[in-house]
């Protein structure tokens, strides 16, 4: 359980991490930006944080970590899914061109909008509105979800130089990316639309649909970006290295339940690291390539 100095060292975590985040991505370059994207920066920022920091709570399934109770491999996939997106994120800032921006503001709306619609039309009933937890899985939630949704519709740019056009990622590469999507995008799709369908190796939380559904938009989240990555060899490596980190964490996630007796669900190890091992592959051949 999170006692009040945890959770009081947890806020004082992130908001050094977001003031360091203002001072490395943000004021250099803050002159040559409109008001428009500094906020969108801030939103990155806010969101690596958020992610980097909440992640290892979420490992080790701490009580009351979340706004609903969790099984454990699922809030070690939510922990995993999180570094991924700190890691989209910080690479995103590190060089925000205008596709890179992009690809971070898809995900972040693909995974929250679902979900979101999906809680507000379904799901109610699952938080305890006693909780102060619930009201900042709300707000978090909402802020993020309207920020995201305003930015992906009118994108500013942070791009201070001309930037040439990026080449389309090599082939097989490409090719990967194409088959991921379309594999995480019947993945997802199955989980959201039930908890409890025919096969236990793609179904394994029956009775739990809003968990299911957790999961799901993170597939549908790698999905989108796949599709969109394809375009550019520069956002096709992000992808990828996406990819590779969600794969394997979600390997060593499912993995990690036989330390604790419980079932290793082996067809979400051997698909999400043969996901994680192949993008690897993948991104070194595309280096090769740029080499």
């Amino acid at each position: 359980m999170l006692d009040l100095t945890t959770q009081i060292l947890a806020f004082g975590l992130f908001v050094s991490g977001v003031v360091f985040g203002y001072w490395r991505w943000i004021k250099p370059r803050q002159r040559q930006l409109s008001q428009s994207a500094v906020g969108l920066l801030v939103l990155l920022v806010l969101t690596l944080m958020g992610g980097f920091i909440g992640a290892p709570i979420w490992w080790v399934d701490a009580e009351q970590s979340f706004a609903w109770d969790l099984p454990p491999l699922a809030s070690r996939m939510l922990a995993v899914a999180s570094w991924t997106f700190a890691l989209v994120f910080f690479l995103t800032l590190k060089r925000p061109t205008n596709q890179r921006v992009r690809l971070a503001l898809i995900l972040l709306n693909v995974y929250l909008w679902p979900l979101a619609l999906a809680i507000v039309g379904r799901h109610l009933d699952r938080f305890d509105f006693s909780k102060s937890i619930t009201y900042g899985f709300f707000v978090i939630a909402i802020g993020m979800a309207a920020a995201g949704l305003w930015f992906l519709w009118r994108q500013p740019n942070l791009e201070t130089e001309r930037t040439i056009t990026q080449p389309a990622p090599a082939t097989l590469p490409r090719v990967w990316l194409s088959i991921v999507a379309m594999v995480t995008g019947l993945w997802g799709l199955a989980l959201f639309l039930t908890d409890d369908g025919p096969s236990t190796l793609i179904w394994v939380w029956p009775g739990d649909l809003l968990t299911s559904r957790l999961i799901a938009v993170m597939l549908w989240a790698i999905a989108a970006g796949a599709l969109y990555a394809m375009r550019y060899r520069d956002t096709a490596s992000i992808m990828l290295t996406a990819m590779m980190v969600y794969g394997v964490g979600v390997a060593l996630a499912t993995g990690w339940n036989a330390f604790w007796g419980l079932p290793v669900r082996l067809s979400y190890f051997v698909a999400f690291l043969s996901m994680g091992l192949v993008s690897a592959m993948m991104l070194k051949m595309q280096q090769d390539a740029i080499a």
